[in-house]
């Protein structure tokens, strides 16, 4: 479960990250900002700021029918030489509350990850998207056409933001992942094509950085169906901005560095495993009633 909420927020996150991209025209139009905000990013160092995530899955078997919800919240910090991201957040679910402290470097082509909780850490490693595959993912957004710019800003705090909207297609969606590499879609046994993804952004008028983030995701109604169990999923995330190049360093604690690397694809392979002996055992059981 852990991972499939790793992957989701790295979707949310990878969706968020193309809004930025696109070639801009001289008027103040949602292309226009796009470019600017996409200029001002790649000079930033450094960024701070906090995120939500609501999601809900409704499972159906036809008889029974059970609702899982799942929130995340917390502070959120980033710097772009080196590349690393390190998230102090609170997951709730089934009744249970969670403090997670993640962290997460990029050197190259390898991405490693380092999750405490109650003290305990664990690492893993993943292959990085290369460039050629996340240049690919601004092709979703195109240059910025099909955003909408509200007529009017919106005021947050004292300060004025634009807000843009636009909505990426199932399809969109699993392209973008499919341009990522690897096997994420395939791992989560999903079709995403029944799917949509709602995306908010306002950006400072003054400095013409984002101010947030929102994404919405849902299905169209009817549900995924994966082995014969229907799946309604929905997922909410929100991230804001608070402020740009007022950190200069992040530090890895010295025992998470020192974390023991977990093999994920053996772990991939037990859960397939287990997930084979369950199937099994419920069909002998179906068999012999």
């Amino acid at each position: 479960m852990r991972k499939k909420l790793v992957w989701l927020l790295s979707a949310v996150m990878v969706v968020s990250a193309v809004m930025l991209g696109g070639c801009g025209g001289k008027k103040v139009t949602a292309e226009s900002i796009i470019q600017e905000v996409n200029a001002n990013m790649e000079k930033c160092k450094s960024f701070t700021g906090d995120m939500n995530m609501d999601m809900t899955m409704g499972m159906s078997d036809g008889t029974e029918e059970q609702e899982i919800s799942i929130t995340m919240g917390g502070s959120l910090e980033a710097t772009t030489d080196p590349v690393i991201t390190h998230m102090d957040v609170t997951m709730d679910m089934l009744g249970m509350s969670v403090d997670m402290d993640v962290y997460a470097q990029v050197e190259g082509e390898k991405t490693t990850t380092y999750t405490g909780v109650m003290g305990s850490w664990t690492k893993t490693e993943q292959e990085t998207p290369d460039t050629a595959a996340m240049e690919n993912l601004y092709t979703i957004a195109g240059d910025g056409k099909n955003m909408t710019l509200a007529e009017k800003t919106e005021k947050i705090g004292d300060r004025e933001a634009y807000v843009l909207t636009s909505t990426i297609t199932g399809e969109e969606l699993a392209g973008l992942m499919n341009s990522m590499g690897g096997d994420m879609t395939q791992g989560l046994g999903v079709d995403l094509s029944s799917m949509e993804a709602v995306v908010n952004m306002k950006v400072y008028k003054d400095k013409m950085v984002p101010a947030s983030v929102s994404v919405e995701m849902k299905d169209n109604g009817e549900g995924i169906e994966i082995d014969g169990i229907v799946m309604k999923l929905g997922m909410t995330m929100v991230m804001n901005y608070s402020d740009f190049d007022a950190i200069e360093s992040i530090t890895i604690p010295e025992e998470a560095l020192a974390a023991e690397l977990l093999d994920t694809d053996a772990m991939m392979a037990e859960e397939s495993e287990l997930l084979e002996e369950a199937e099994t055992g419920a069909e002998t059981e179906t068999a012999a009633e």
